[in-house]
């Protein structure tokens, strides 16, 4: 198959990758989109059930306490205790009027809080305060039977110091029809006399209705929420009948155990499936404590209809992508024809020219690429006509150039046989200064006419360095000082040859020109902790003016001219051509003096 596939031509192997790469990448899109987008609902979806989760924590807390704060409004308040008392006391001149009196109270309470169906008061024998919201009426209860006194709930009541909750109960009645609520209980005690101990109870009855509307949880066909106390007694159910229910079954209410939050879930589980409540099987079950416990609130997500929904979007998929697929590929069969002609003519032309056939041509029109090429081959075998009728004049300079060459090279041998015959001279003649400068000089020659370009180490380069500047102290009579620190990590790294001796006499030439003080040059080379060295070059001379400073900082050797100051331009310059964006040359003046600062990469 390989070999087969290397045969084809061109268009028959763009149509062939085509139609590998459409299927692979239909299937890759398929498995790549359903895992991560199964993996994203999922995780999204279980992100946004403990969000809501958290919030419809908050808000049922936020509303029990809310009931707790108006239960102790009631037993703070003295009024109530006092009424209450006269109540307990059977006092029959007062009895009714305070009776009256904490009716009015609580219909004041039921007008505040719609979501309390009814609120009482119960004395010590028995004795009822209250007024019914759906009956409208003290004297006819809808919430509260007669012998509310035998409640156990009311008992419990009697001997705690906290409040008391039912579970989920529901009646029936002709007059008023269903309401599913629920009963918190709590006793009420005289504070200036709580030795005598509960003088009576306050006892608000729910709506479970609105009650549902606090953790704002609306039934949907994917997600269900109710509220369990510690014990799984269901509080609040989306749907009626539930009242008086326990997840965990009757024989495991009571169970201390059943407080676990872990446990709680996996018996929500349990029951929302025996329950048969979801058509489908794949439920995520999430539950957040209230109130330390005392109560949950449970949310159950069948993950099914969400991902039910990406099945959908694959398939959409599958065809978009069949569809797209049919039709590129009939555009690529279309545009595979005219590239393997173009290819073809190509083709051709660079056998002809293979051939030795220089004057061979593409036709082509058009401005895509193929013409692009076709017109550069064209261009090309021009320019490699050209080129061969060069290279044959070219062959004849390079002979002559060799020749000028090797008469150049008697040259230095000349000035250096000079220089050597001057230096006996002057020794003869006891003119030791002169013979010292004239052998700095003819090393100095040496050192810059032999492999000018070469690479030294900075030692080598300073010992240069230090013969030009010992000239120059020679020729102004040391009307200048010169000082160098080298760190020895420094000495045996790498440099171009002759990159720092321009900057020095630039400064002696230009710098100390003028100068009314004594000059003084200091250079510095050191090697950094990020393996460049810096290089700084300072004088106290006369300076620059700013629009030279700017000149020589901005100077881009690729389109400036070279027309003053050769060689610090020849300096930048080569800095750039060495060492790219690495090296970097700066220089700061004024009339103090002037600095320029070299980093370039330690080698």
């Amino acid at each position: 198959m390989k070999e087969k596939y290397r045969s084809m031509e061109l268009g028959k192997k763009i149509l062939t990758i085509l139609l590998c790469v459409s299927f692979l990448q239909i299937g890759i899109i398929l498995v790549i989109s359903y895992h991560l987008s199964s993996s994203i609902i999922t995780d999204q979806t279980r992100e946004l059930i403990n969000e809501n989760l958290e919030q419809s924590a908050d808000n049922i807390s936020a509303a029990l306490e809310r009931y707790d704060s108006i239960i102790q409004g009631i037993y703070t308040n003295t009024e109530y205790i006092d009424d209450l008392k006269i109540i307990n006391s059977w006092d029959g001149e007062n009895y009714y009027l305070s009776k009256h009196s904490l009716e009015n109270r609580l219909r004041e309470i039921i007008y505040m809080n719609p979501e309390i169906l009814g609120i009482a008061i119960i004395g010590t024998f028995g004795d009822q305060c209250y007024y019914d919201s759906i009956t409208f009426s003290t004297q006819q209860s809808y919430c509260f039977s007669q012998a509310m006194l035998s409640n156990p709930l009311v008992r419990t009541a009697f001997a705690r110091k906290d409040s008391v909750y039912s579970t989920l109960m529901s009646k029936d009645s002709t007059e008023y029809g269903t309401h599913s609520y629920f009963y918190i209980v709590h006793q009420l005690a005289d504070f200036n006399n709580y030795k005598r101990g509960a003088q009576g109870c306050v006892v608000l009855c729910i709506d479970e209705s609105r009650f549902q509307n606090i953790y704002s949880q609306k039934t949907e066909a994917s997600n269900l929420s109710f509220v369990v106390d510690g014990y799984g007694n269901i509080l609040s159910f989306p749907e009626p009948g539930y009242a008086q229910v326990n997840i965990y079954g009757s024989d495991q209410a009571a169970d201390a155990d059943v407080k676990s939050v872990e446990s709680l879930k996996n018996q929500a589980d349990v029951f929302i499936r025996s329950q048969n409540y979801f058509q489908k099987g794949n439920l995520v079950t999430n539950a957040i404590s209230i109130l330390d416990g005392q109560f949950f609130i449970v949310n159950i997500q069948d993950l099914n209809y969400s991902l039910e929904r990406l099945r959908y979007l694959l398939i959409m998929i599958c065809l978009v992508g069949a569809l797209v697929g049919s039709i590129g590929f009939i555009l690529v069969y279309y545009m595979s024809k005219d590239t393997d002609a173009s290819v073809k003519k190509i083709l051709h032309a660079m056998n002809e020219a293979n051939q030795g056939n220089l004057d061979s041509k593409v036709e082509m029109e058009g401005s895509d690429e193929f013409a692009k090429i076709a017109r550069q081959f064209n261009v090309m075998l021009s320019a490699i006509k050209k080129s061969n009728e060069q290279e044959r004049e070219s062959l004849v300079r390079e002979k002559n150039a060799e020749i000028r060459s090797l008469e150049a090279q008697i040259n230095p041998h000349f000035l250096y046989n000079t220089l050597d015959t001057i230096n006996w001279l002057a020794i003869d003649e006891q003119q030791f200064t002169i013979s010292q400068m004239i052998t700095r000089l003819a090393q100095i020659l040496r050192y810059s006419i032999h492999n000018s370009n070469e690479i030294v180490t900075i030692g080598t380069e300073l010992e240069y360095l230090k013969k030009y500047i010992y000239l120059q102290q020679q020729r102004f009579e040391y009307s200048f000082q010169c000082s160098i620190d080298l760190d020895e990590r420094a000495q045996d790294c790498r440099i171009h040859k002759l990159l720092l001796q321009p900057l020095v006499e630039n400064t002696i030439i230009h710098g100390f020109s003028g100068l009314s003080r004594p000059g003084e040059i200091h250079i510095s080379i050191q090697y950094l902790d990020s393996g460049d060295i810096s290089i700084e070059i300072s004088d106290n001379g006369v300076g620059m003016e700013p629009e030279q400073t700017e000149a020589f900082n901005s100077f881009d050797y690729r389109s400036n001219k070279i027309e003053t100051s050769i060689g610090v331009r020849n300096v930048i310059t080569r800095i750039k051509l060495y060492y790219a964006e690495r090296g970097r040359i700066h220089f700061a003046s004024d009339a103090d003096g002037t600095l320029v600062t070299i980093q370039i990469p330690a080698e």
